[in-house]
């Protein structure tokens, strides 16, 4: 099997190397974190609990590991989608849905130790400095006083241990969704292209209503205080019983992502539907065509604006909570701060998201280039294949805004809530809730635009080559 999967990879290196630049960024991330994980247990095995900064480096690679279940699943369907023909051919041959994600999940876990191992070699040159500013922003003068020569170095267990880490969570994380959408090909093999096999249903709703279920506990859990916040108001310590909900509110914003990545695909085509009538659909051929391609491509959909919705609620939630929750108090030397949180925990989910965007827009230049060249020989001047590509843009960053600032409502209305319950003063407006969404908008589009224009160029460009070589030839 492990021969099979090389012989594969290999063929199929051009489509799995479009997803190499997500795992560079993972491994560069994963690589800094492990690195300094390893260093200070090596120089420092015997340092007291209360003065170690490790545990600081496990929150992004355990928000990392979310974000690459999550985008992971989106990058599977894109590449099967892309080589359907050759896996159609091993069902042919006599593959099993089991054979058919080891194959996948194979190939993507070559492709994330690959990945890793550029990414791990790139943060060599900056990781030491970064490493040592992480560590200072993570405990400030407090750990400096007392240890204040940590020498953080290349770690090579390190660099083994990020290359063997992503590569088993991404192989893992490729089998799975592989085998979610190979479970029917025995009896059909276009099943994966067509809809979900009824145990897929059965298992999608059960996930929805364990999560929708989490969800209800976690946010009425939050709404009464609780015996520990009764005990530190009590005493006076208001800041100290807001921050007793902080493991609450962290659990909700891993709900909401596992919920909203289950209900994307049913959600987004009918919010789609909802919003675009305040478009000029029916007097605009440009607009209505994007309309309709950004509802067929369901795959790019769904696997644009999920890790962006996560992306969203992740920067809004600790915003929120480091800004309203952990900022005061007694112990005001381990709250911490707004730019400080932001950086140790969605740091890196956020900068994974980013290059999943990139990743999956190349993924499906040839399908989207095709598009372009039906609609031009269909009458479409250059002019208004550059307008549809912008039309394209405004509809899928204006659902993803429409998304985000939803998902971030409730979150936003629940900590007003614990802040007014604990006495404490709401610094933030209601402006909060708007604040990311609204800047991950503009990059969205500004990038979907400017990437989709460049493609129209190279086809236009392409179709002038076309037309040039025949004449020549006469």
């Amino acid at each position: 099997m492990f021969r099979i999967i090389w012989l594969q990879f290999r063929h199929s290196l051009k489509v799995w190397g479009l997803t190499l630049f997500l795992f560079i960024v993972t491994g560069f991330l994963t690589g800094a974190c492990l690195n300094a994980i390893q260093t200070i247990a090596d120089h420092y095995p015997h340092l007291s609990k209360n003065i170690n900064p490790t545990n600081g480096f496990y929150f992004p690679l355990l928000f990392g590991i979310l974000t690459i279940f999550i985008v992971s699943s989106g990058v599977v369907k894109l590449v099967i989608n892309r080589l359907s023909k050759e896996y159609i051919l091993w069902v042919i041959l006599g593959a099993n849905p089991h054979q058919l994600s080891l194959l996948i999940g194979g190939q993507l876990a070559l492709t994330g130790a690959l990945g890793s191992f550029i990414g791990f070699v790139l943060a060599v040159p900056p990781m030491v400095s970064l490493d040592r500013w992480f560590i200072v922003v993570y405990e400030g003068s407090y750990f400096a006083q007392r240890v204040p020569a940590l020498p953080l170095e290349f770690s090579l267990s390190a660099c083994g241990l990020t290359v063997g880490f992503i590569a088993v969570v991404s192989g893992l994380a490729g089998y799975l969704h592989a085998h979610q959408l190979f479970a029917s090909t025995q009896s059909d093999i276009l099943a994966f292209k067509k809809k979900p096999a009824k145990l897929q249903l059965i298992i999608r709703g059960f996930l929805m209503i364990v999560s929708a279920a989490g969800l209800i506990f976690c946010y009425v859990d939050s709404l009464i205080l609780t015996p520990q916040a009764q005990h530190f108001l009590r005493v006076g310590q208001f800041h100290e019983a807001a921050k007793t909900y902080i493991t609450n509110l962290m659990l909700i914003i891993l709900l909401s992502i596992i919920f909203f990545s289950l209900v994307s695909q049913i959600i987004l085509p009918w919010l789609i539907k909802g919003w675009t009538w305040l478009l000029p659909r029916k007097t605009s051929p440009t607009v209505n065509t994007a309309f309709w391609n950004t509802i067929f491509d369901q795959d790019y959909l769904s696997s644009l604006i999920s890790p962006l919705v996560a992306g969203s609620l992740m920067l809004t939630g600790i915003t929120l909570i480091a800004s309203e929750i952990t900022n005061g108090g007694t112990n005001q030397e381990a709250a911490t701060n707004i730019k400080e949180s932001l950086v140790i925990f969605v740091g890196t989910p956020l900068l994974i998201i980013l290059a999943n965007v990139l990743t999956i827009t190349i993924m499906t230049s040839t399908q989207k280039r095709d598009g372009l060249t039906q609609l031009s020989i269909l009458g479409f001047t250059p002019k208004d294949l550059l307008g549809e590509k912008f039309q394209e843009a405004i509809i899928y960053s204006g659902t993803f805004l429409i998304c985000g600032v939803l998902a971030n409502l409730p979150l936003y209305l629940l900590i007003k809530h614990i802040v007014v319950m604990t006495h404490k003063t709401m610094t933030l407006s209601w402006l909060a809730n708007f604040m990311w969404p609204v800047w991950l908008w503009v990059i969205i589009m500004i990038f979907i635009a400017s990437v989709d224009g460049l493609q129209v160029g190279y086809g236009l460009k392409n179709q002038v080559g076309n037309l040039i070589l025949p004449i020549s030839k006469q």
